[in-house]
């Protein structure tokens, strides 16, 4: 399955995930993917899947579609980390990175030496194959903190962030909304 990372606009982090056969986008109704934006065409471009690879073909739009800010011309072969632009909409495309060929000259029966330039793109490929996953939003609602009264809650909030590790960037978010929930709670309560 296709996936994509929105990067601008309000969807701005969600992740679009896209059926394996051709996609259109474009402003008309019957576009599989809908950017309604006077700088987008009606029918703009079309995502083909063909031989497990990815293309982004140009429908001739008036403004033109970007791979990495470079116009496409008639069509692009989409490779993951590739950013793909439509009218004001920006797009990454997720998925495992690309793999670095060893050098055919690693196997036993050639004997041939390896050149600096062999052994320094071998030993610097990328390791990790691991898919993004930025779309993950944590909402926590005032309603779900619990009231505090004002004599212990600054000195566990001071000791919490001295002590805590996070894990992640959306754990770590999830804390610092719950402690703006909690200075909010704590205001109103001030007021009163």
């Amino acid at each position: 399955m296709t996936k994509f990372i929105i990067q601008s606009g309000k969807y701005k982090g969600k992740t679009l995930k896209l059926p394996e056969r051709n996609i259109t986008i474009g402003r008309e109704l019957d576009c599989d993917v809908r950017v309604s934006d006077p700088d987008v065409s009606r029918k703009h471009c079309e995502l083909q899947s063909r031989d497990g690879q990815l293309f982004v073909v140009d429908l001739e739009s008036q403004n033109g579609t970007f791979v990495n800010d470079k116009r496409v011309q008639t069509e692009c072969l989409l490779h993951p980390g590739d950013h793909l632009r439509i009218g004001p909409m920006l797009f990454e495309l997720v998925g495992s990175k690309k793999t670095i060929p060893k050098p055919a000259n690693l196997s036993p029966d050639k004997s041939a030496p390896l050149s600096d330039d062999e052994i320094s793109t071998w030993l610097s490929e990328e390791a990790d194959e691991t898919e993004v996953n930025s779309g993950d939003t944590t909402i926590i609602h005032s309603s779900q903190l619990p009231p505090q009264d004002n004599a212990t809650v600054k000195p566990a909030v001071k000791a919490y962030r001295a002590k805590k590790e996070f894990h992640s960037v959306a754990e770590e978010a999830a804390e610092i909304i719950k402690q703006h929930w909690e200075r909010v709670a704590r205001e109103q309560q001030e007021k009163q």
